[in-house]
């Protein structure tokens, strides 16, 4: 009977292809999942882009953000704005973008489990919604977000 031996460089390969493979699945699927959501929010975007458009003066800090929470896979993607000192209140800008939005398809729902009637501005993409968001962050020195997302509202 004749014996057969594999050598150890042929077994170490074969365990360094099953580790890469069972480290990268996760990763691939997670890019997958994430850029899912991106799409989907770009097909919301499509047509018009509320993430484009300012109150009159203001104007855009940086690029474009992407998020994407890699446990419940919602995406985001955002700009920041310097408003005009003219049309810098909260309101005025939450009020901007609102319009905007609506008349352009999205449409106002209540927030899910909200006990004091807040609202949510949501776009339907293939049956499920993507909701808009604008914020002033306390350490933004008067910047404003604007962003889409797949986050629930």
């Amino acid at each position: 009977m004749k014996r057969m031996y594999l050598p150890l460089s042929a077994l170490g390969l074969a365990f360094l292809t099953l580790s890469g493979i069972a480290v990268l699945a996760p990763l691939w699927a997670q890019t997958g999942r994430c850029g899912e959501e991106y799409d989907r929010i770009n097909r919301a975007l499509a047509g018009f882009d509320i993430l484009a458009v300012a109150p009159p003066g203001a104007v855009p800090r940086g690029e474009r953000t992407a998020s994407c929470d890699t446990d419940d896979y919602f995406a985001s993607i955002g700009l920041s704005y310097r408003p005009d000192r003219r049309h810098d209140s909260l309101q005025e800008v939450e009020t901007f973008y609102r319009s905007a939005a609506l008349r352009h398809g999205w449409k106002i729902v209540p927030a899910e489990d909200s006990p004091n009637g807040e609202e949510c501005v949501i776009k339907e993409v293939a049956g499920d919604p993507v909701n808009l968001s604008v914020w002033f962050p306390p350490d933004a020195a008067g910047d404003y977000d604007v962003s889409v997302s797949t986050w629930p509202c």
